[in-house]
């Protein structure tokens, strides 16, 4: 059997409701290798990908070890010469997967590529990738103030926004739902960092691989989707995940803060904006009565992110661990 060109590695935790799509497209595919490790699962995720993708390499973990403890393991054995990171909730055509292999050779000093990446299922009009998360970033993303970034990339945030045209780009961070990472690239920063169970670790990866002076490139020629909040399973908790600010604002703290000062200019900065979103749908509530409900459960989910951000410690000293 001839050498894959792209090994897709793939994460799961009870995810049979969204797994058949993702692999279902590239089982079979010359020149595409698939490498499952599923995390525990209890559902149908094992069955479904038995009967999807039969040619997939899968992997059983006896416990749930998280994202990138998985996609570290996984990757081990991807024999590709480029590795596609890629969510069980996120899909991608053969054909695209095979051309963004083709910008490496393109573009000797790309470390990481990416396409733009559509969300049908939800009300987000944000790219999943963006400028480093520094303190003007995520004021301009939270404060609201990248709306006005097609006219003046100085305001562009955290994320670029699905609201403006959008052409083949460099930028500093893609998301791990679909990122494809050539195979030299991934051998020299040594994967991804297991600090945290989840989230953020592939914006830490691409901040390292800046570092290192790879291009990190969104493609606007290649596309996929992600049904964002899929990959995770079913919880039992009805309680919103803050994760995903907490080990943001680790991130920050941990490679990026220089004094306890800017450290609590960040928080400061996500904080109010996420309390003003809260505040936001807070007002929509009263004014939509037949949607109330939902607004309602909006504007408490971004209360608690807005508490569990503020509940962290600003000395940067602690995070460096």
């Amino acid at each position: 059997m001839s050498e894959p060109q792209v090994s897709v590695v793939i994460v799961t935790y009870n995810s049979e409701a969204v797994i058949g799509d993702c692999v279902r497209p590239l089982s079979g595919q010359d020149g595409i290798e698939l490498i499952v490790l599923d995390n525990a699962s209890t559902d149908r995720t094992l069955t479904v990908l038995a009967e999807e993708a039969p040619d997939a390499v899968v992997i059983r973990s006896e416990e749930n070890v998280g994202f990138a403890r998985g996609v570290n393991r996984a990757a081990r054995d991807a024999r590709g010469r480029a590795i596609l990171l890629l969510n069980p909730d996120a899909r991608i055509s053969p054909r695209d997967v095979l051309a963004l292999a083709a910008i490496f050779d393109e573009s000797p000093e790309a470390g990481i590529v990416a396409p733009t990446l559509i969300q049908p299922a939800g009300r987000l009009r944000i790219r999943e990738g963006g400028k480093r998360p520094n303190v003007v970033s995520v004021f301009n993303h939270f404060s609201g103030l990248s709306r006005l970034s097609h006219r003046h990339h100085r305001f562009e945030g955290l994320y670029l926004l699905h609201t403006h045209d959008f052409a083949t780009r460099e930028l500093d961070w893609v998301s791990g739902a679909c990122m494809m990472v050539r195979k030299q690239t991934w051998d020299e920063l040594g994967g991804l960092t297991e600090r945290w169970f989840m989230y953020a670790e592939d914006l830490e990866f691409c901040l390292r691989a800046r570092q290192h002076g790879m291009r990190i490139i969104m493609s606007a020629e290649q596309s996929g989707t992600h049904v964002v909040g899929g990959s995770t399973g079913p919880t039992a908790s009805t309680r919103p995940n803050p994760a995903w600010v907490i080990n943001l604002y680790d991130l920050y703290k941990w490679k990026m803060a220089r004094n306890r000062v800017q450290s609590v200019a960040w928080k400061a900065s996500v904080a109010a904006g996420l309390l003003s979103r809260s505040a936001a749908f807070y007002v929509k509530s009263l004014g939509a009565p037949e949607r109330s409900v939902l607004w309602r459960s909006e504007s408490h989910k971004f209360l608690w992110y807005t508490r569990s951000l503020l509940a962290q410690s600003s000395r940067i000293d602690e995070a460096a661990t």
